[in-house]
């Protein structure tokens, strides 16, 4: 049975519309009457009173949702942690299974440049820190960022000579972190900083990281030297060269830090 509609309901929106445009006509018309700024003043005011509150909802809801996407990063964060924590130990483990010795632990030495030498006989600086801070001579030195520097090969009491990595007579044994292979960066005058002599099959690219290998007295394991550059056309069918940038700013060191490796 279909229900009666009444004729004024029909006409709803149209009479709606014209009271609104018959109540805008009345307001324009009364000018700047005294009426007309109470009703603004009370309308503005009113509308002030709305807004904080509206304001105050939709802030909690951006600091409820901003909340839930830190939750989430730090979960997932905390995640990854438990995982190179679980990786670390069972590494430590396997080590240990095998017979390999624990790594070497040092101290660090804080020192200021106080200049730098650029020659042909060799690139390095000099620090105010010597023999009376505990300086030794072949001390590996790094910057604040954990990268390579150099080599301490002169101590005095108060100040330490430093040579630096980028100086061509400089020697370092390092890995490339993709391929895991070992070779020695040295400087070649045609190509720049190089790590030669790599097998041709070696899984290397441009970006990756090269750090100390560890297999030395003077530079432990897991400092960071550069990212490769280029690679080399295979020489004799058997092996490349791959070049690499290296990390560290020399031309705006003003601390560095001396490894001081116990014995």
């Amino acid at each position: 049975m279909a229900t009666s509609v009444s004729p004024l309901s029909r006409y709803k929106v149209p009479l709606n519309l014209l009271v609104a445009i018959a109540l805008s006509l009345v307001i324009i018309g009364s000018g700047d009457s005294p009426l007309v700024r109470q009703s603004r003043n009370l309308i503005l005011e009113s509308s002030a009173y709305l807004y904080v509150p509206i304001q105050w909802i939709e802030t909690l809801f951006t600091i409820e949702k901003d909340y839930h996407k830190l939750q989430q990063s730090y979960i997932k964060a905390q995640i990854e942690l438990n995982r190179h924590k679980t990786l670390l130990q069972e590494n430590l483990r396997l080590r240990k299974m095998l017979g390999f010795k624990g790594e070497q632990g040092f101290d660090v030495i804080p020192a200021n440049v106080l200049s730098d030498v650029g020659s042909y006989t060799m690139n390095s600086l000099t620090v105010d820190q010597g023999s009376k801070d505990g300086v030794k001579p072949l001390s590996g030195v790094i910057d604040a960022q954990a990268q390579l520097v150099g080599k301490v090969v002169a101590v005095s009491r108060n100040t330490a000579l430093v040579q630096l990595v980028n100086d061509k007579n400089f020697r370092v044994s390092v890995r490339e972190m993709r391929s895991r292979n070992v070779g020695i960066l040295s400087y070649t005058l045609k190509k720049g900083y190089v790590i030669q002599d790599v097998p041709k099959n070696a899984e290397v690219i441009a970006g990756d990281s090269v750090l100390t290998s560890g297999f030395s007295d003077i530079f432990p394991e897991h400092i960071f030297v550069g990212w490769v550059s280029e690679i080399s056309p295979v020489i004799e069918d058997y092996v490349k060269s791959i070049q690499v940038d290296l990390a560290t700013d020399f031309n705006r060191l003003e601390e560095v830090f001396i490894l001081d490796q116990d014995d």
